[in-house]
């Protein structure tokens, strides 16, 4: 069975989207510490002035995070810099990496390290 994507953005341009407004709302909430149902709430009013539509249909980002990634969650958890929190029956959603940098000149919303150096294991052996 062949699925067609009919949504009117890019994964690019949706993954682009959903982090700058998730980095947002966690930067704004209490300890960058939010309820996933407030997150998804909030995450749906900020971006409802955006079109995305599916087959012509207008949707919603949650949705959009949904259809492409599984869930909201699924899509949190592809990135180390949201942690998911259990506790009890409430699951909390919560911003790790301090040194993200949003700007809303639209520049890229990570930060270059200066000074680091990323090192690929297969370039060294172990003695």
């Amino acid at each position: 069975m062949v699925q067609n994507n009919k949504w009117n953005l890019s994964k690019e341009r949706g993954q682009a989207l959903a982090h700058k407004y998730i980095l947002e709302i966690l930067c704004d909430s209490r300890d960058q510490t939010i309820t996933l149902s407030e997150l998804i709430i909030l995450l749906n009013q900020r971006t409802k002035h955006i079109k995305i539509t599916h087959h012509s249909k207008k949707k919603s980002m949650s949705v959009y995070l949904k259809c492409n990634y599984g869930s909201v969650i699924h899509f949190l958890d592809n990135y180390t810099m949201y942690g998911i929190i259990k506790k009890q029956s409430d699951i909390y959603v919560k911003l790790f990496d301090k040194y993200i940098v949003y700007s809303k000149e639209n520049q890229p919303i990570f930060q270059k390290h200066e000074g680091w150096t990323f090192i690929d294991d297969e370039e060294f052996e172990l003695i």
